[in-house]
């Protein structure tokens, strides 16, 4: 399968955070992947990745329809080959849309909670911030 991720940022940050925290909702990865454009181009890279087979998303049915993106058991793969991410515990995959829905609450506080802290430090460690080369391990 022939994929149109561009190495160098925004497909690879999107599947790498959703690796590292399990799950995020749309206005989450807006804020991390970016804050300052419009929330269609952050649907538009989210929507291409779910078509790829990277990642998957459920919609909440309280919580105002809140979209909850996840990694597939294929994106984990594919992002843990990744020099910046190797050596690191993949986060438990979990791409049944059931547990995904059970343990949402959890995992989207946990998110939450992440991106408290500046978002420089969290992409840094993530091993994808400033300071980190998609070739040079973390």
């Amino acid at each position: 399968m022939m994929m149109d991720v561009d190495a160098g940022s925004g497909d690879r940050l999107a599947l790498a955070v959703l690796a590292q925290y399990r799950m995020a909702a749309t206005e989450q990865m807006h804020q991390i992947l970016s804050p300052g454009v419009r929330i269609e181009q952050t649907l538009r890279r989210l929507a291409k990745l779910r078509a790829e087979g990277l990642i998957d998303r459920i919609t909440m049915p309280q919580a105002g329809r809140t979209r909850v993106w996840f990694p597939t058991q294929y994106g984990v793969q594919v992002a843990s080959e990744w020099p910046e991410l190797r050596g690191r515990r993949p986060s438990k995959t979990v791409s049944d849309r059931t547990a995904v829905r059970l343990r949402a609450g959890h995992a989207l506080t946990v998110t939450e909670t992440g991106l408290a802290f500046p978002i420089e430090r969290v992409l840094f460690a993530l091993g994808v911030g400033p300071g980190h080369a998609p070739d040079e391990p973390a």
